[in-house]
């Protein structure tokens, strides 16, 4: 909830249940919910970083705040959303989570992805996910070099990227982050970090700190700019809410 200018408005009696979709069951809400009266006050208005914002319900409808005991109250996926921060309602803890779920990770491929079906492929063949003598289910294969764009809405900290390189690879690899989002302007330009994957190792681990960014740019490419790197990005790849080590 966000406390806004107090400001009296018509009295009406309403229920303060769900703000978040979910379903409670009756005995729950006998023993946990409680009646109020409260206000709408139709006359607060809202800047949100220097622009007027409405807040509006799941289907578009515009929301008032409500004025109860002093306090100016909204929903807080309403705000939530407007500030980009995740926000989730566990049903069965009766918990709200704002911003990173604690211990949250997602699998690579189950992350919103766009990459070059040309230089860049995700398969599931046997052939091309067995890595250095290890299987894998599914695989990024890169053979000449190739971007990878991640959409994450803040909602991550940490990427956790493990790589290899395969025969007949000549050169180590670098995997490079950028940030992607429309916000970034001539910064997308700009390297946020760089990790290599060495030709002497079955497998290289890497950590790119991700914080605060709503989409990203992993581009792949040898530091020599030779076209042949043979590189794969492994399935046991993630993203979590934890904070990449300093």
């Amino acid at each position: 909830m966000m406390r806004f200018w107090r400001k009296k408005s018509t009295l009406v009696a309403l229920f303060i249940v769900a703000l978040l979709s979910s379903s409670i069951g009756s005995a729950y809400a006998a023993v946990n919910l409680e009646p109020i009266k409260a206000f709408f006050n139709r006359s607060a208005t809202f800047v949100l970083n220097g622009e007027a914002w409405q807040p509006k319900d799941a289907n578009g409808k515009p929301m008032s705040a409500i004025y109860y005991n002093g306090v100016n109250y909204l929903p807080v996926r309403a705000v939530a959303e407007a500030l980009k921060v995740p926000v989730k309602f566990d049903a069965a803890t009766q918990k709200i989570y704002i911003g990173d779920q604690p211990g949250a990770q997602t699998p690579i491929f189950a992350m919103p992805m766009e990459i070059d079906n040309i230089y860049v492929v995700a398969t599931r063949d046997p052939g091309e996910t067995r890595v250095n003598e290890k299987q894998y289910k599914q695989v990024l294969k890169i053979d000449q070099y190739g971007d990878i764009i991640f959409t994450l809405d803040r909602k991550y900290k940490r990427l956790v990227l493990d790589a290899a390189i395969v025969s007949p690879g000549e050169h180590d690899v670098e995997f490079t982050l950028y940030n992607a989002g429309d916000e970034a302007g001539n910064t997308a330009l700009t390297a946020l970090e760089t990790h290599t994957a060495s030709l002497e190792d079955s497998a290289t681990r890497m950590e790119f700190n991700i914080a605060g960014l709503d989409k990203i740019k992993i581009h792949v490419q040898s530091h020599n700019l030779n076209p042949y790197i043979y590189a794969r990005i492994m399935d046991t790849s993630y993203f979590d809410s934890e904070p990449a080590a300093s």
